[in-house]
């Protein structure tokens, strides 16, 4: 276990905020350096070494865990000073001494509610001290990342297999059929929706054979169904008395 780092005194914390603020890349998750290690590494060294001419002197991993902290208090302090703008009456005045100077340069990077975009590069973030919300936030984010891709993924793969999907001989008979229904006037659709429709539950019922259709046949046997114009008959002969 790293041992308890002391407190730094509300001078010192001044000082260290008013070294760190010249050095941008270090905390700045907008800047295009700031995701260059080399550079953000040059920056550590210059400003350790600045820290050290100023009397506080500490390596990398202490900073880190340092200005972690600074950056906590100090987005506890602004929350409180935005909820205290939405209600009615004083505005919460924070009583830290460097306050003003956090807020200087710290509010366009420290957020109250989301979190900075690099946030999980961020190595003032990797020390595994984020907080239950914050934890909860970054695991949301990846489940509905990774489910918008799935998705995105399956309804990629379902387009290609429906545009290389060959149409069989029924599909073109299926086609070539409805593009003549179609065609015929509203009327006439109606009476072949009900002979197709008859067509087909004789023949999933397997009674059909060859003279199973008549189309407007003049005699009309009982039992069967006709129209002014159409006549549609379905003759439905039991195998013993049935002889082709």
């Amino acid at each position: 276990m790293a041992p308890k780092l002391s407190r730094l005194r509300a001078d010192e914390i001044s000082n260290l905020l008013e070294i760190v603020e010249s050095y941008p890349v270090i905390w700045n998750a907008n800047l295009e350096d700031y995701s260059n290690r080399r550079v953000r590494d040059e920056q550590m060294s210059q400003m350790l070494m600045e820290l050290e001419a100023w009397n506080m002197k500490m390596d990398k991993e202490e900073f880190k865990v340092r200005f972690k902290s600074i950056k906590d208090t100090y987005r506890k302090e602004l929350r409180k000073v935005k909820a205290s703008k939405k209600r009615r009456g004083l505005v919460y005045t924070p009583r830290l001494h460097w306050y003003e100077k956090a807020d200087s340069f710290l509010q366009k990077v420290v957020c109250t509610r989301s979190y900075p975009p690099n946030m999980e590069q961020d190595p003032y973030y990797a020390d595994g001290s984020l907080e239950p919300e914050q934890k909860e936030a970054i695991s949301l984010n990846k489940k509905i990342k990774t489910d918008v891709e799935a998705k995105r993924s399956e309804l990629l793969s379902l387009s290609c297999s429906l545009l290389n999907r060959c149409d069989d001989a029924v599909d073109v008979l299926a086609k070539s059929w409805a593009q003549e229904f179609r065609n015929l006037s509203e009327d006439q659709q109606i009476y072949a929706r009900k002979g197709i429709n008859d067509i087909l539950f004789e023949g999933r019922l397997g009674t059909l054979h060859r003279h199973s259709v008549k189309i407007n046949e003049n005699s009309i046997e009982q039992g069967k169904v006709s129209s002014p114009n159409l006549v549609l008959s379905l003759e439905t002969i039991s195998n013993s008395s049935f002889d082709d």
